[in-house]
């Protein structure tokens, strides 16, 4: 394990379920102290209790919308009154928006790109100050295989995703090289998320469903949360300090041809 880790200040959005639950317990392994939020109080304590039974430092939390710039604001704040510093962003939290192009609301619309995209905005923004005080400081942004490849009825979530991988390679470009940012590109992840996606769907349909979702991968399976969150956790580390600007797929092999 990267010992670089240990003692690092890392804030994780959307913290109370799937990816950003695993990357809270793989970095609490690793040492890292954590600012943790979520949009829901109940999840993010499951986490909480989770990381107890870790042992590791004890994580600070703030229940709140992303997308609204007091989250951002408040999490730093209470991140840095308790440890004092912040080394690292993990702008995990999102949602799926699943409907046709006819049937997609400016509503639908606007709240995906605010979740999606422009709370990342948002938390680098609060954080900035205090990442410019560290040595080598890293934002992991999460976009998505379907920012590089078409998802049918998934428009307004592939516009979202595809927008991170702007605003990433826009961030590396203006912070570097004391700050490095970097995003992955999950493929599907066994979560909440991906179950209440199928959840839509006649239970007659989700096997079928699921082997086209998988079928374009080389692994035919979904991602287990934690095999993603290893990825999120190497680019936290000091092991991916000559990566800036990357977007990293792990998605199974589905962009490999």
């Amino acid at each position: 394990m990267d010992t670089s880790i240990r003692e690092k200040v890392v804030l994780i959005t959307g913290a109370g379920s799937g990816l950003g639950r695993a990357t809270a317990i793989v970095l609490s392994q690793a040492g890292a102290m954590l600012a943790l939020t979520d949009i829901d109080g109940e999840t993010l304590s499951q986490t909480v209790e989770l990381l107890d039974r870790q042992n590791g430092p004890a994580p600070v939390t703030l229940s709140g919308d992303i997308a609204d710039p007091a989250t951002s604001r408040q999490i730093v704040g209470v991140a840095l009154e308790r440890f004092g510093s912040l080394d690292s962003i993990c702008n995990i939290a999102g949602m799926l928006g699943d409907s046709t192009l006819q049937h997609t609301t400016i509503e639908k619309f606007e709240r995906i790109m605010r979740v999606n995209c422009m709370a990342h905005l948002l938390t680098v923004q609060a954080a900035l100050p205090a990442l410019q005080q560290r040595p080598s400081a890293s934002i992991v942004n999460v976009a998505s295989v379907g920012a590089l490849v078409a998802l049918p009825y998934m428009a307004a979530y592939c516009a979202s995703k595809a927008a991170v991988l702007g605003l990433t390679r826009a961030m590396a470009a203006e912070l570097g090289p004391r700050i490095r940012c970097n995003a992955i590109c999950p493929g599907g992840i066994d979560s909440t998320m991906s179950r209440d996606l199928l959840g839509h769907f006649p239970a007659e349909q989700q096997p079928d469903l699921l082997s086209k979702l998988v079928g374009r991968q080389l692994i035919k399976r979904f991602a287990q949360p934690q095999e993603v969150a290893q990825i999120v956790a190497f680019l936290v580390s000091d092991a991916s300090s000559f990566m800036t600007g990357a977007i990293v797929p792990v998605d199974g092999g589905h962009t490999a041809w």
